[in-house]
């Protein structure tokens, strides 16, 4: 069973799983926390006992992937265990735990889709394919629900106070691309039935490029095109 899954009934929408980036700004036409430079600090929020959540199961082989175009040439991808925030707080959330050291697990070059158990591929909503490359990682398993939770969609949310999750944050740095980050993992019920869920595409995190041009830097660009065009259309 692939399943991303949403909260229902009369409690807050909430996945399963999520992703933020701590300062990133939300972008609502790729749907994706996105954050424009290579260093940065990577929530991976997990909703084991609240509504729409596992049902207090353990989430078990949590799985991050990270996708890129594929250039030809090495990219690096480093992920250090942290706390939110850097000290366990933030905003307003609490994270008194740090995670476990991450395991790299391959680098693929392939085309391919993340594999989430069984035959279930990760949905590639538009990120995977040809000309791509991605770096999996090993997280381990999401079992104690010490953190508030809430809906990381369109802006940074409020803290619910009844609801809890577990949040491991790590310091992320990327080298030589820049990278679309999915999460996904299983749960087992009591008769050892798999489910294989993932954060969905709304709820996943992008950086970006290391500098961005800035409004005055476009002006300046814009001048100088309208200049090289009056100069072609000089007369002789």
């Amino acid at each position: 069973m692939l399943i991303g899954i949403f909260a229902s009934g009369n409690a807050p929408a909430v996945p399963v799983l999520q992703l933020y980036i701590e300062g990133a700004t939300y972008d609502v036409a790729n749907e994706s926390w996105y954050y424009p430079g290579h260093d940065f600090r990577l929530w991976t929020i997990a909703n084991i006992t609240s509504p729409g959540g596992s049902g207090g199961l353990p989430i078990t082989n949590v799985r991050l992937a990270a996708v890129y175009d594929d250039l030809g040439t090495p990219v690096t991808i480093t992920l250090s265990p942290t706390r939110i925030g850097g000290t366990g707080s933030y905003s307003g959330f609490t994270d008194p735990s740090t995670p476990i050291a991450p395991t790299w697990l391959a680098t693929v070059t392939d085309g391919s889709t993340p594999v989430i158990g069984g035959s279930n591929d990760l949905p590639g909503h538009g990120e995977y394919g040809a000309g791509k490359a991605w770096q999996e990682f090993s997280l381990g398993s999401f079992t104690t629900p010490d953190s508030q939770l809430a809906n990381f969609v369109d802006t940074f949310p409020v803290p619910g106070a009844a609801y809890t999750a577990q949040i491991n944050a790590y310091d992320v740095h990327v080298e030589g691309a820049d990278a679309h980050f999915d999460l996904y993992a299983q749960t087992a019920d009591a008769r050892g039935r798999i489910s294989y869920i993932f954060a969905p595409p709304s709820h996943d995190a992008t950086d970006g490029p290391e500098s961005v041009p800035v409004p005055a830097t476009l002006a300046l660009l814009a001048i100088g095109g309208l200049g090289l065009g009056a100069c072609r259309r000089k007369p002789r």
